[in-house]
This record gives C-alpha cells, sequence and structure tokens, in this order.
C-alpha cells in the first residue's frame, strides 16, 4: 500500500505544480502582453451539428486580466432563451501565481432579462457573474454549454476581439453529419497566425500566439479588421420553422414566404380612410409622403423580441388596432398602408448603428438588426425610417446609410446599397454678425443651416429642453468664456431636410486687452481644433469615416475708437484629404468680412500617409485660432 500511496502522491502533487503553472501570469510571452490589458490564454468553442434543427455547443476560455481596462475581455455572460438551454456552466478565479481563490458556481450565477426599455416583449435573459479582483493580475476559466433548435445562427469564430488584447490559442471546431452542406466565409485572416486542420466533416480553424494590437486614432473598425469565420447551412430551422437557401434570392424567397406573405392586411376602414387622405394627389411619391406622415402621427416604436417574433413582423392590423409596434412591425405596416394604395414598396433587412456595417453580399445567412422599408422609384429608390416620428421622408441618416442591405420581394432576396450623405453633401453654414464693444464684450446673432449627416446631429436639437438647450450651446462653443445665450429660434424643414438654428448671444471679456489695445480671434463660433495623436512609428492604416463641408461667413464690427491693424493673408490649402480656404477683408474703417470654408473628405488611408494627413490638420487648426490685434 505505501508504495501505491506514494506514486499517488507524486501524481498529485505533479499535477497540482502543473495547474498552478498553468495559470500563472508570469509563464506569458512578453510579446503577447506589451499591449494588451488581457490576454486570452485558452479560447475553445467545440459546435456538434446532430441535425437540422438541433445543435451543441461548448464554450471554454481562460483569460487574464492585467488591469482594470481589461475586464471586458472575459465576456462573463451568457445569453439564453426558450430555443436555447443552459447544461452546464461555472467559472474558476486564479490569482498571479496560479492558486484558486474562488469558484463561481451555477447557482452563484445572476439571471435577469434581456429586455431593452423600449421592449414590450422579449423573452432574452441572460446568466452572468461578476467578480471584483483584490489584485492584478488574475485568470478566469470561464465554460459553459448550451444546446438549441435555432441553427440558423451558427456562433461565429473570432478568435481576437478587441484592440489590447493578446490571444495565447484559440480553437474552433464545428462536426456536422455527412451530406451536411455547411457555407463558410474566412474574413481577415491574412497577418494572422491562422490555421485550417479540417478533416471530413469536421471544420477546425485554429489561431495561436496573437500579440496584442494597440488601438491608434483614427484606426479604421475593429469589426471591420478583426479575423472571423462565420458558417451558414443551406438547412435550418429557426423558432419552429425549417428553411432552406444558398443565396440571397432563395433566402429572401423563405423569409417572405414564411414570415411576412399574408402579414399585410388591413380592414377596410383603414383602407378608406388612408384613401381619402390621398384625394386628389396622383403622384406616387407625394402619397407615400401622406401614408409616411401618417404612421409616424399615429404609432409609436416599442420592441417586440419573443420567439419567433423576433424575426417575424407583427401583423399589420394589429399594428393598426394597438398603435405601436417594433421595425419590423411599423415598416411592415407602413408596407401594408402603400400597397393598399397600389404602391409597392419591400421589407428590407440592414445592419444598423453609426459605424457602417455592410450585409455580407457574397454569403446568404440570417444577418442584420434592423428593418427600413424600400420603395422602388423608377431607379432612385427611396428608403423610409419607420420607427421616427421625427425623421424627414426619405432621410436614413448615419444609422442607416451607405450599406448593402437585403430587399425582401415576393420573388426572393437581391442586396441593394443605401443612399450615401458624401463629403459635401454633409454641409454646415454659419452665419454671423459679430459687435465688438470698446469693453471687449461679444454681442452676435448667430444662424447654422444644416444638411445630410450634419443636419442629422443637429437636429436633435429640438428634443431638448430650454435648460439642456442653454447648456449645449454652451459647450458647443466651449472656447467663449462667459457666455449667455438670449434666445434660440429653431427650424426643422423637413422637406429640404435642413435644419436652422437662430442663437442671440452675448460674452464678456471676449477680447484680451494688451494695454490699450485689444486682442481677437476671427473665428469664435466654428473654429476646428482637431489634430489627431503623434505617432513615432505609425503601424495601422487610417480611416476618415465622414466627409462634411463648413462653410463660415462673419461680419465684425470693431468700435469706432479701435482701428483694424495688420491683416493676416488669405489662406488656401489643397490636399487629397480635403481642402480649406479662409480670408479677411476690410469693409470700411470699422467692419471685417471673415469667410472661411473647410472640406474634408472621407477615404481609408496608408499608415504613410499619415503625418500628411497630422499636418493637414494642425495648419487648419492654426489658421482657424487666428488672431488680430485692434489698436486704440
Amino acid at each position: 500500500m505505501r508504495p501505491f500511496k506514494f506514486l499517488f502522491f507524486l501524481l498529485f502533487f505533479h499535477n497540482s505544480i502543473a495547474q498552478k503553472t498553468e495559470y500563472q501570469s508570469v509563464v506569458l510571452d512578453e510579446n503577447l502582453i506589451k499591449n494588451a490589458n488581457a490576454v486570452v490564454r485558452l479560447d475553445e468553442t467545440d459546435i456538434k451539428l446532430l441535425s437540422s434543427d438541433r445543435m451543441a455547443v461548448k464554450s471554454r476560455t481562460v483569460t487574464t486580466v492585467f488591469r482594470k481596462a481589461g475586464k471586458n475581455a472575459i465576456k462573463n455572460y451568457v445569453y439564453y432563451d426558450s430555443e436555447i438551454k443552459l447544461d452546464e456552466f461555472e467559472a474558476i478565479i486564479y490569482d498571479a501565481l496560479g492558486n484558486q481563490v474562488d469558484r463561481i458556481k451555477k447557482k452563484d450565477f445572476k439571471d435577469v432579462s434581456a429586455v431593452s426599455s423600449i421592449s414590450l416583449y422579449e423573452d432574452s435573459r441572460i446568466k452572468y457573474f461578476e467578480y471584483i479582483p483584490l489584485s492584478y493580475p488574475y485568470t478566469i476559466d470561464f465554460f459553459y454549454s448550451y444546446q438549441t433548435s435555432n441553427t440558423t445562427f451558427i456562433p461565429k469564430w473570432t478568435p481576437v476581439d478587441d484592440y489590447l488584447v493578446g490571444v495565447v490559442k484559440s480553437q474552433y471546431s464545428f462536426e456536422y453529419p455527412e451530406g451536411t452542406n455547411v457555407r463558410k466565409l474566412e474574413k481577415n485572416f491574412d497577418g494572422y497566425a491562422v490555421s485550417n486542420k479540417s478533416s471530413g466533416n469536421v471544420l477546425i480553424y485554429e489561431a495561436i500566439n496573437i500579440p496584442g494590437l494597440k488601438k491608434e486614432m483614427i484606426s479604421p473598425s475593429f469589426s471591420d479588421t478583426k479575423p472571423q469565420l462565420i458558417l451558414a447551412l443551406d438547412k435550418f430551422h429557426l423558432e419552429g420553422i425549417d428553411g432552406e437557401a444558398s443565396d440571397w434570392k432563395s433566402f429572401g424567397k423563405w423569409r417572405y414566404d414564411r414570415m411576412l406573405a399574408g402579414r399585410d392586411a388591413l380592414s377596410p376602414a383603414t383602407v378608406a380612410k388612408i384613401k381619402d387622405l390621398l384625394q386628389g394627389i396622383t403622384d406616387p411619391v407625394e402619397k407615400a409622403k401622406v401614408v409616411y406622415k401618417y404612421v409616424q402621427d399615429n404609432t409609436r416604436y416599442i420592441s417586440v423580441q419573443l420567439g419567433i417574433g423576433g424575426w417575424m413582423p407583427i401583423a399589420a392590423e394589429e399594428v393598426d388596432r394597438v398603435k405601436y409596434g417594433d421595425c419590423k412591425g411599423l415598416t411592415n405596416y407602413t408596407r401594408a398602408l402603400l400597397k393598399s394604395q397600389g404602391i409597392e414598396s419591400y421589407y428590407t433587412v440592414v445592419w444598423a448603428g453609426n459605424d457602417k456595417r455592410n450585409i455580407e453580399r457574397d454569403f446568404a445567412s440570417m444577418q442584420g438588426n434592423h428593418i427600413i422599408l424600400n420603395i422602388p422609384n423608377g431607379g432612385n429608390d427611396i428608403w423610409l425610417e419607420c420607427t421616427s416620428q421625427k425623421i424627414p421622408f426619405g432621410f436614413l441618416g448615419d444609422f442607416t446609410d451607405d450599406r448593402d442591405v437585403l430587399v425582401i420581394t415576393p420573388e426572393g432576396g437581391t442586396i441593394k446599397h443605401t443612399p450615401a450623405y458624401l463629403d459635401s453633401a454633409n454641409k454646415k453654414m454659419t452665419r454671423a454678425e459679430v459687435i465688438i464693444t470698446p469693453q471687449g464684450h461679444l454681442k452676435s446673432d448667430v444662424v447654422i443651416s444644416s444638411q445630410g449627416i450634419q443636419y442629422d446631429k443637429h437636429s436633435s436639437i429640438s428634443m431638448l429642453t430650454d435648460q439642456e438647450r442653454d447648456k449645449y450651446y454652451k459647450e458647443y462653443w466651449g472656447n467663449i468664456n462667459g457666455l449667455k445665450i438670449n434666445e434660440i429660434k429653431l427650424n426643422n424643414d423637413k422637406d429640404a431636410v435642413a435644419y436652422v438654428e437662430n442663437i442671440s448671444l452675448e460674452a464678456q471679456s471676449y477680447a484680451s486687452k494688451v494695454a490699450d489695445d485689444m486682442l481677437i480671434r476671427l473665428n469664435p463660433f466654428d473654429a476646428n481644433n482637431f489634430v489627431p495623436d503623434r505617432y513615432r512609428n505609425r503601424e495601422q492604416d487610417f480611416e476618415v469615416a465622414r466627409g462634411y463641408l463648413d462653410e463660415d461667413i462673419y461680419t465684425i464690427t470693431i468700435p469706432e475708437s479701435y482701428k483694424i491693424g495688420v491683416l493676416p493673408e488669405p489662406k488656401i490649402i489643397e490636399t487629397k484629404f480635403g481642402t480649406y480656404s479662409m480670408q479677411i477683408a476690410k469693409q470700411g474703417s470699422n467692419d471685417l468680412l471673415y469667410t472661411r470654408k473647410l472640406l474634408i473628405r472621407r477615404g481609408r488611408y496608408a499608415n504613410e500617409e499619415y503625418n500628411l494627413y497630422r499636418d493637414f490638420r494642425r495648419t487648419v487648426a492654426k489658421a482657424d485660432n487666428l488672431k488680430i490685434i485692434l489698436s486704440k
């Protein structure tokens, strides 16, 4: 017995030492932690497709967190609903020396609803755990498994998910029955140590030793550049509905037939009401405007994400009765109202968000997070955002503009591109009459007119309270000390998609006194001070996501007891990134006319051009902050 006990002791001791070594922070490669707030030591995803309507998923991640900023790399949660049955989940915490310091069991996880504040029905829930570290670094080993009947959504593989996160090893496997047609899309693998070890009916991908990537200013969105593997099945299942599709045409046909067909019926009374509203109007576009306004005036947005309701719209007749719906329901309702008057329109799937994301043009699968409406118009399509009660007819804004979308027709799906608001289309014009008093105070009436994406940003001012608007303008013109807003008048011209702000204001001690002279800044209302950070060795490309045009025309009146000194020379800059022009001229003895124009072009540029772009922005900032002397 003694030799056996001694051997058991040696094995136990060896395993304990090995486990401690495995979770020690000091054993990590210096290259992996150099630019990392956290390192994923192990990321394993194991998926078994049992049939077209049954899938089992196991996930394990071992993450070492070096500082508070690395906490998000843990992903300490798992979603579930009526079709996702959680089996096991547990988290074990280790200190820097690899000693286990805590264990979070199933009963210790918190269980909360995933219902958003604007959702009426939603059955999604989240299991998550919390851990407050006593010291850094620490390591969390998090495991969970579940089964689901929804095979429309196969978890994708993203071996590195964010900036400042290193990866030791990430492995993904997907096993499927013989004869199953699995389509795959590999994105952004170049530059990463990714290997494909697939064999037979098992897909296996592995990535090793990926250093943390330091985020550099105005880099492209990480979601556009990170490596990803996306899978889809030709035969799939979603919330009790079987589907079969291999391209966008067949996928759109399935979605129309199973989720849209028959859900556009309306009561005769509603059809008659809309017909009365359109009396005397013959132009289909003008009819569509009236219908759109009717929807805006008579409905409100409430999210519904219950079961198949997360993908199938509420019937149009039900929306008409209760006067609310989510993006699916309101879009389908608008479609039904238009159809009742002989105007064809199409339910359209989009990835919505300020960071533009396209539907994968060549990879049919369940994609998107929002629904908008497409109205064909002789090659000049009209697009409607049906969830907003404020947005103008035919205007999308930065939430859904300039991206590939899936248009669903009775014949099937097709990919289209939403309108892009490019560069000079995003225009802001600032006009002002500026008076400098003998005491150096400033008085002015300012008019700001915005179009395109700048309209989108400025029009939200209408929703602010008086107190919030006062605060907004004081922050907007934060370079003016002692600013007092006297009067605000706002005009939202939805037909022209133009937003006009009239602001009367004053500010004490705007001018700086230099003995008996005064020093004044020429551009009080629209100086652009953005200069990107300096990098000794820029590594990443950079992107100007939005172009725009800012124009300013100011008349500046100085006190009669002062005279105008030497004026700066006109400034003109021409670059591939944009253009700039500024000039100041005398008008009589006491007036100056200041004109300025800044055009920024959107684009993605190589890292070698970063310093040229930075020089351009630095020159603009310097010119926008020019001052002149007024002599007593």
